[in-house]
C-alpha cells in the first residue's frame, strides 16, 4: 500500500546549516504529468517501479513544482500545497491551539485498570484535582478517558461511558480547563461536547465507522486521527504484516483522511497520531518514531501518544511507572522532526524536555544571544586574580556567558 504523496524532510540540523536543504518527495501515479513539470523546472527524478517516483527539491523548488503541476491538472499540486501550507493553529470547539510551540496533553484517565496505574476512578473531586495539579504542571489540555484501551480490560457501555465522562467534562470546563474526550464512542463524543470539551480523541482509526468523527464535525470541535490497524480493545489473531510499516502508515492516513473531509471536518481541525501500540510490534514502534516527520507530508499537527508504554519497556526493560525519563527522550527526538502535540503522564518533565528540544530545534541564531544586562560579568577575572580573598560575585539573572 502506497499514499499517492509521501515526503521525507531533511532533518533540523540540515536545515539549520542550510535552509533550501532538499526534501525527497515520493509521488506515486500520474508519472507523465510529473515527469513534464519537472523537466520544464530542471529538477531531477529518479522513475521506480512500479509506479513510484521520486523527486528532491528545496521548499521553494516544491513550491515552484506545485505551480506547474497544477498547470497541468495533475492532482499531486494539491496534495504538495498541503504540505508547503502546513496548519498553524489547531481549531478546536472554542478556541485555537497555536503550533509554534509544543503543546501539551495531560492525562486523566477516571478508571481503576489504566495499565499505568496512574487512574484516578470515578470521584469528581479526585479528578478535579488531578487536572489541576497537571495544568500547574504545564498542561494544555486535559485528556479524560473513562474506559482503559487495554484488550485485556471490559468494554464499557456506552450510556454508562457518556454519563461518567459528561459529568467530569462538565467540572473541568467549569475549573476553565480545555478538555479533550479520549472515546471512539459517538454517544460518548456528543455528552463530552455538550458538556464543554472542546475535541475528540478517538483512538479507533474509524474502523468502526465515522460517528464520533460526526459528533465533532457537528459541534465545529478537534479531532484526533489515530492510526489502528484492527477495531478497538481487540488484537488481531496473527500479527500484521508490513512491507515498510512508515509508508503504510502514510497511505492509510491519506485515505481515513478523505473520510473525515466527507464527514464535514475541516483539515485545521485534525490532528494525526501514528497510533504507537496499535497493530504494530514494538520494532515497528520505533521505526514509526524514527521517522515520524514523514507523517508533515499532510501538513497537519502530529500528536504523539506515546507515555509510558511497552516499547520503552523493549528497549530498558522498566514497568510502566518508571519510564517517564525515556518518554521525555521520545519526545525531544520527535519535536526536533515536527512533532507538536504530546500526550503524556508527566507533564512537568515533559515540558522540561521540550523546552530544550525547541531551543535546539526551532530557534535560530540569537535566541539566547547574550544582552546588555549579561556582560561584563566578572570582566578581567583570571585564575591570578581569583586567589585574592575577595567575596564571589553571583552572576546576573539571565547570565549567557
Amino acid at each position: 500500500m502506497r499514499p499517492s504523496l509521501r515526503v521525507v524532510p531533511p532533518g533540523f540540523g540540515m536545515t539549520a546549516a542550510e535552509p533550501e536543504a532538499p526534501f525527497a518527495a515520493h509521488f506515486a501515479g500520474d508519472r507523465e504529468r510529473l515527469q513534464v513539470a519537472t523537466s520544464q523546472l530542471g529538477l531531477g527524478i529518479d522513475l521506480r517501479e512500479p509506479g513510484e517516483a521520486v523527486v528532491w527539491a528545496s521548499r521553494a523548488m516544491l513550491g515552484r513544482l506545485a505551480e506547474a503541476l497544477e498547470g497541468l491538472g495533475s492532482p499531486h499540486a494539491a496534495r504538495l500545497r498541503a504540505l508547503l501550507a502546513p496548519v498553524r493553529a489547531w481549531r478546536l470547539r472554542t478556541r485555537e491551539l497555536p503550533l509554534e510551540r509544543p503543546v501539551v496533553m495531560g492525562i486523566l484517565n477516571l478508571t481503576e485498570d489504566s495499565f499505568s496505574g496512574d487512574g484516578v476512578g470515578r470521584d469528581i473531586g479526585a479528578a478535579l484535582a488531578a487536572a489541576e495539579r497537571l495544568r500547574a504542571a504545564g498542561a494544555d489540555i486535559i485528556d479524560v478517558g473513562a474506559e482503559s484501551a487495554r484488550a485485556d480490560r471490559p468494554v464499557l457501555a456506552a450510556e454508562e461511558e457518556a454519563e461518567v465522562v459528561g459529568a467530569a467534562v462538565a467540572a473541568l470546563a467549569r475549573e476553565g480547563h480545555i478538555v479533550s474526550s479520549d472515546t471512539y464512542k459517538p454517544l460518548v463524543a456528543r455528552a463530552a461536547l455538550a458538556a464543554g470539551a472542546e475535541l475528540v480523541n478517538d483512538i479507533s482509526g474509524l474502523t468502526l465507522g465515522t460517528g464520533a468523527a460526526e459528533e465533532a464535525a457537528a459541534a465545529g470541535a478537534g479531532y484526533v486521527l489515530n492510526y489502528s490497524y484492527s477495531v478497538p480493545k481487540r488484537r488481531p489473531d496473527a500479527p500484521p504484516v508490513y512491507a515498510d510499516v512508515v509508508t503504510e502508515t502514510v497511505a492509510w492516513m491519506e485515505r481515513r483522511l478523505e473520510e473525515l473531509l466527507a464527514a464535514g471536518l475541516a483539515r485545521e481541525q485534525v490532528a494525526v497520531d501514528p497510533g504507537i501500540a496499535f497493530g504494530k510490534s514494538h520494532d515497528e514502534d520505533l521505526q514509526v518514531l524514527r521517522r515520524i516527520g514523514e507523517l508533515g507530508t499532510f501538513g497537519l499537527p502530529v500528536l504523539l501518544a506515546h507515555s509510558r508504554k511497552n516499547f520503552i519497556g523493549s528497549v530498558g526493560g522498566l514497568p510502566p511507572a518508571e519510564r517517564d525519563l525515556e518518554t521525555h527522550v521520545v519526545s525531544a527526538l520527535a519535536f526536533a522532526q515536527g512533532v507538536r502535540i504530546f500526550r503524556v503522564h508527566d507533564v512537568a518533565g515533559a515540558r522540561r524536555a521540550l523546552e530544550m528540544a525547541e531551543a535546539l530545534a526551532a530557534r535560530g541564531p540569537g535566541a539566547f544571544a547574550p544582552g546588555d544586562g549579561s556582560w561584563p560579568w566578572r570582566a578581567g577575572a583570571s585564575a591570578a586574580h581569583m586567589t585574592r580573598a575577595e567575596p564571589a560575585v553571583p552572576p546576573p539573572p539571565g547570565q549567557r556567558w
